[in-house]
Order: structure tokens, then C-alpha cells, then sequence
């Protein structure tokens, strides 16, 4: 395999990526089951795949927040076709030009099901559910809300749907996300008026009562595969069918003009597999274009993950 050109592709994504200042932008359902990117391409199905997956993240917003978290999931083969993937919620600390916070993230549920096996290629369907386990209400000293963005939870139970088609160097995957419940969260301009920080926080979309819109997600992507090593390249779209809404001045829920619309991505990264059953995988994204609002707070300019993989 000559791998000059697919190098050349990944540096000159990566430049333009840069240039551009991108980065990433979802609730976690995009990296679970068949949504997943850079998933295994076997063509015998006589194994289970269990395994155990220890990730570093690290994410950067628009406003100069920095979002580290640790978590772990786990996969469990129930038969050659069907898995249920689990992640336990992340410990993350958020720091940037707000007080710094920290806290606990959400628990995410995932069952997959091969329903087609092919030479050349399978398809997957997916569903899951993203249950949050503390609340986004952390304050200043002084006892005033924060943004979304200072959160380590969004706060919403949501429920997601898809499926993916996979072969030896393409993988497309698409889904639906649909949050089941308000946000639990009273952030506002008018409380920080007078604060020291005010000018700071007026950057944030106001989030008080927050009734997050449906996604639609697709992801299109390019694996270049060795007998360990492996690469990729591809685009993650988000595309909110619904807006958002918040609560007006006068407690009223109301449209967040600007909250539909497509977020798009670039996404790159790397695995290498130490042996059959332990490896490492590093993914990198960065944003191609975002929506003009986000009060949930999840618009990222770049998103780093390095995670180690054992297998059994």
C-alpha cells in the first residue's frame, strides 16, 4: 500500500482544519455503538468482541474554556452480533475564564446488532440512552448560575437510534438523538449585571430552562488499514431540526434564533494494535462550521481523545 497519498490528505486536513481555527460539537452519542468512529472491520464472525476502554479528553470552546474528563466504557458481547456498550460517568474539570468547576458527567447505555454480514461488507443498527447523574447547577461564589459551558452535564435523559454500514475502508453511519426532558440550569445575563465578570459571561447564549432541540448526525469516513497500525479521515454533521428553547425575561419558553441548522466537523485520528488483544487509539476533531446559538453548550473548536483498549 503506497501511503503517501493518504499522509498527504491527513497533513493537509489537519492545515486547513488549524488555519480555520475548527473543532466539534455533540452530547456523547456520536462515539457510542455503530455511530462510533474508526470501528473494527472483521470479516469472520466466530469471536466476541468484549473489551474495556480507559479515554482522555481534552476539548477546547470558542470562549478559551478547556475541558478535560477521564472515562471508561465497557463492551460486552452478548453473541457474535449483538453488544452493549457502557460508559460511566466521566470526571471532568473545566477551566477558562470563569471560575473553575469540576463534577461528574452522564452514564451512557448502547446496544448494537450486526443485521447483515457480508464479504465485502455489514450493516449495524443501534440504540441507546444517555441518563445524567448529577445536575448543571453549579454557581459562582456568589451564588449565581453558570453557563453550560462551565457544566460537566447538559442534564437530559436522552434517547438515540441509528445504524451504520462498515467495509475495509468506509464506514457511514447515521442517527437521531431526541432529548426527553428540560435542562435543569438558570443561567442568565441579567444576574451577572454588575459582576466583575460581566463581560466575560455575556459571551454565553442564556440557557435558564433549556429545551434542547432533536439532532439528526451523519459521519462519512476513510480508514486506511495495516496489520496494526491504522488511520482515518472523515466528517461528523449535526444537523438540529428542532430549536432550542429557553426561558424569556418574562418566564416564558421561547425559539433560540440561530439554534438550528448544521454543525459540521473534521475528524482524524489513529490506532495502533500492540498485540490481538491490547492497543491504543487517538482521535482529533475540529470544527468546519457551527450554529450561530448554543446554549446547551457544547460547541467545541477542538476535541482531542487518547484512549487504551484491552480486549478478551
Amino acid at each position: 500500500m503506497n501511503l503517501r497519498q493518504p499522509i498527504a490528505i491527513l497533513v493537509m486536513m489537519l492545515y486547513a482544519a488549524l488555519t480555520y481555527g475548527q473543532g466539534c460539537s455533540d452530547s456523547g452519542f456520536c462515539t457510542m455503538g455503530a455511530f462510533k468512529p474508526d470501528q473494527p472491520y472483521l470479516k469472520k464472525f466466530n469471536v466476541r468482541l468484549n473489551s474495556v476502554e480507559l479515554t482522555q479528553h481534552l476539548g477546547h470552546t470558542k470562549y478559551g474554556d478547556w475541558i478535560h474528563a477521564t472515562f471508561l466504557d465497557a463492551t460486552v458481547g452478548f453473541s457474535n452480533r449483538t453488544s452493549l456498550q457502557v460508559r460511566l460517568p466521566s470526571y471532568a474539570i473545566i477551566v477558562g475564564n470563569m471560575p473553575t468547576t469540576k463534577g461528574w458527567g452522564d452514564l451512557f447505555l448502547n446496544v448494537s446488532h450486526t443485521v447483515v454480514v457480508r464479504e465485502n461488507y455489514r450493516l449495524s443498527i443501534t440504540a441507546g440512552a444517555k441518563i445524567y447523574t448529577s445536575r448543571p447547577d453549579k454557581k459562582s461564589e456568589e451564588g449565581i448560575a453558570m453557563p453550560l459551558y462551565q457544566q460537566t452535564t447538559v442534564g437530559s435523559n436522552d434517547l438515540s437510534i441509528g445504524g451504520s454500514l462498515i467495509t475495509r475502508k468506509w464506514l457511514f453511519a447515521v442517527g437521531y438523538q431526541h432529548a426527553l426532558n428540560r435542562t435543569k440550569n438558570n443561567f442568565n445575563h441579567e444576574d451577572w449585571e454588575g459582576h466583575e465578570l460581566e463581560n466575560v459571561v455575556v459571551v454565553y447564549d442564556p440557557s435558564a430552562g433549556l429545551e434542547r432541540g432533536d439532532d439528526i448526525m451523519a459521519r462519512v469516513e476513510r480508514n486506511f488499514r495495516l496489520s496494526r497500525f491504522n488511520f482515518y479521515l472523515g466528517g461528523l454533521g449535526l444537523f438540529r431540526i428542532k430549536a432550542d428553547k429557553t426561558l424569556n425575561q418574562s418566564g416564558e419558553l421561547a425559539k433560540v434564533a440561530g439554534s438550528t441548522g448544521l454543525a459540521l466537523n473534521a475528524v482524524t485520528g489513529a490506532g495502533y494494535q500492540f498485540n490481538t488483544r491490547m492497543g491504543i487509539r487517538l482521535l482529533l476533531a475540529f470544527k468546519v462550521k457551527e450554529r450561530e446559538a448554543n446554549p446547551d453548550g457544547l460547541s467545541r473548536d477542538f476535541v482531542s481523545q487518547v484512549a487504551y483498549i484491552v480486549r478478551f
